[in-house]
């Protein structure tokens, strides 16, 4: 899947998917994504979506939202 990084969840991103979102509850290790035209989404993720990807936890873990 390709993504565009956006930035640490920590700090304040400009993006409408995230105005409202308590970043507070994120840890330092948390980075957003936004997912891509070119990652031919399908299912529940859509292009623009913004993925939350903590770093410290495995890949068989769930989503954060």
């Amino acid at each position: 899947m390709r993504v565009t990084y956006l930035g640490p969840a920590v700090v304040g991103i400009d993006h409408p998917a995230v105005a409202e979102m308590d970043r507070r509850k994120f840890t330092p290790s948390c980075f957003l994504v936004e997912i891509s035209e070119e990652a031919h989404p399908g299912g529940p993720l859509m292009e623009g979506d913004v993925l939350v990807v903590d770093e410290a936890r495995s890949l068989v873990s769930t989503p954060v939202l």
